[in-house]
């Protein structure tokens, strides 16, 4: 209900005069004791009191007879509509403004929806912002090619665009979001059928597959790593830990470990995620400890250092041999070598360029195989049936175990002395002490003639090129070693400290995230990785052998 009143202006100065209801209180009450203009207020009060009750709540017949007194006096042009007292007033000159405003920025929005054609709710004037990528040398991470110019600023939101893709390829890898994905299994599928068949088309090295199905899609960029507690944390080492080794066919998810350094103890370690547990420890009282490795899947393990003997220790039944010497050869010190993927052959690094081949069964000398310069890098091919060894003339030496002939021989590309070599089933990687790391094809060419190996007796000098060099390393690279897959290779500096760096094989790119500035590595000395490559084993120069648990290879 609306009551519409329209009163003019002298109206107004009549509704002061005395009404019916004030002549009725003044014949009521004695003029003596209130004078007139103090009965006048109080009378004007009761009836503002009165209509405002009417006006909340409704009830009206004190204020129908006050519009109708004003009626009465008003002109005869003004015309005075009653209705029922309403609950609300409203105010009419307020909402007047109102609609005006909103009539205003309706016109305003209707412009901007005619100017905005890509669907947009709004213009923001931050769109219009442009970045320059080469300002700072973390945006030219978003650089989608080198030849991009600094001229040509990136907008806002192709900015917005490049850096979600960055935090896709980069952190959220390692963040585990797998669970929020829609067909997870069909994408790693797809990707890993493609993947497979990149590399297999990219190389004419046989592609291999592996029985793991785990080991078969590692992604680039980023690697899952998460630190246990160390491998030897109930009895570490009091020196420098000069060997890492893990068994080869023990448990994958609990596998047993061997450390050495020169206190001359050898310790057995049972590795599991959550803990590890000493299962045994011997000391050899005359021999500080250079070098200790398990001899294939049996559990002898040979021990060595600067001593022209060394020892094999049954760790089954608990009996230590001593090799006082190798027959037939004057060497002071055999405190490097390299045991054969079956265990069966142990290649001792020799004086004037020999590695010395002795058998790890009779213990006794097999042949000598002759390079040019010193000894200073041996390594067998992952099926035992090829050796390379390298040394200060920066040569690469590759030799057949079973005839004990050099079929192959070439410059490493490096041209310094090399100081550590690694071989996997498809690449060979050879350190030098510049830090450069070379990885080569390991298999020699197929299809390569034949003749032009027998037509000599002396090793031809081949011309092979490294599909990478890892140049990540600022001193000697000391340290080169492949995980079981070889999929990843680690490559460290004793020289450095945090000096190790994990690289992608299949894409030749070096881990990003892994290790970190806060990663407690110190100065690395051994690494190894476990079988099926759930763990990899770190000793440092404190006696440490850090223990870390990698994700990709712990799916279950």
């Amino acid at each position: 209900m609306t009551m519409s009143l329209l009163v003019p202006t002298n109206s107004i100065k009549k509704r002061s005069q005395p009404t019916d209801l004030n002549e009725s209180i003044h014949r009521n009450e004695p003029q003596g004791k209130k004078s007139k203009k103090r009965l006048q207020q109080e009378a004007r009060e009761l009836a503002e009191e009165e209509r405002l009750e009417a006006l909340l709540f409704g009830g009206g017949g004190k204020t129908t007879s006050l519009l109708s007194s004003d009626a009465a006096t008003a002109p005869k042009q003004t015309r005075v509509t009653e209705e029922p007292a309403a609950l609300f007033e409203i105010d009419r000159a307020g909402n007047e403004i109102l609609d005006v405003t909103v009539d205003d920025n309706v016109v305003n929005q209707g412009q901007t929806n005619n100017e905005t054609t890509d669907g947009r709710a709004w213009v923001d004037v931050d769109d219009d912002l442009v970045v320059d990528l080469m300002q700072t040398s973390r945006l030219r991470k978003l650089r989608t090619s080198r030849e991009e110019a600094a001229a040509s600023a990136l907008p806002v939101v192709e900015f917005e665009s490049r850096l979600r893709k960055r935090y896709e390829e980069t952190a959220q890898l390692a963040a585990h979001t797998d669970w929020a994905r829609i067909d997870v299994d069909k994408t790693d599928a797809a990707f890993t059928d493609d993947k497979d068949e990149t590399l297999a088309l990219s190389t004419s090295a046989p592609f291999l597959l592996h029985a793991s199905a785990k080991s078969s899609s590692l992604p680039a960029n980023v690697i899952g790593m998460v630190r246990c507690s160390d491998a030897n944390e109930t009895d570490p080492c009091r020196s420098v830990v000069q060997s890492v080794h893990f068994h080869p066919t023990s448990n994958p998810e609990q596998p047993l470990m061997l450390t050495a350094g020169l206190d001359k103890m050898l310790r057995f370690f049972q590795v599991g995620a959550d803990h590890s547990e000493k299962v045994h420890g011997i000391q050899f009282p005359k021999l500080p400890i250079y070098s200790a490795s398990f001899l294939g899947s049996s559990g002898n393990v040979i021990v060595s250092g600067r001593r022209s003997f060394f020892y094999i220790y049954d760790a089954v039944a608990g009996k230590v041999d001593l090799v006082p010497r190798i027959l037939g050869r004057q060497e002071k010190s055999l405190e490097k070598f390299s045991v054969s993927p079956d265990g069966s052959v142990i290649a001792f690094y020799g004086n004037d360029g020999y590695i010395i081949l002795v058998d790890a069964r009779t213990k006794e000398w097999i042949a000598d195989l002759k390079m040019n310069g010193s000894v200073r890098a041996v390594t067998f091919s992952a099926n035992g049936d090829y050796l390379y060894g390298s040394g200060s003339d920066g040569q690469v030496y590759q030799w057949e175990t079973a005839s004990r002939r050099c079929i192959d021989r070439f410059n490493n590309e490096d041209g310094t002395i090399t100081s550590s070599m690694a071989c996997s089933s498809q690449h060979l990687a050879v350190g030098a002490e510049s830090g450069v790391v070379n990885v080569y094809q390991s298999q020699k060419q197929q299809e390569e003639p034949q003749q032009e190996l027998q037509s000599s007796r002396r090793s031809i000098l081949s011309n092979r090129q490294p599909v990478k060099s890892i140049m990540n390393l600022h001193t000697s690279s000391d340290l080169v070693r492949f995980n079981g897959d070889g999929q990843i290779l680690a490559i460290s500096s004793r020289r450095e400290r945090q000096a190790l760096k994990l690289v992608h094989v299949p894409s030749r790119t070096v881990f990003s995230n892994w290790p970190t500035t806060k990663t407690p590595l110190n100065y690395v000395w051994s690494l190894d990785f476990s079988p099926q490559s759930r763990f990899m084993a770190v000793g440092n120069d404190k006696g440490k052998c850090l223990l870390y648990r990698l994700s990709h290879y712990n799916k279950d």
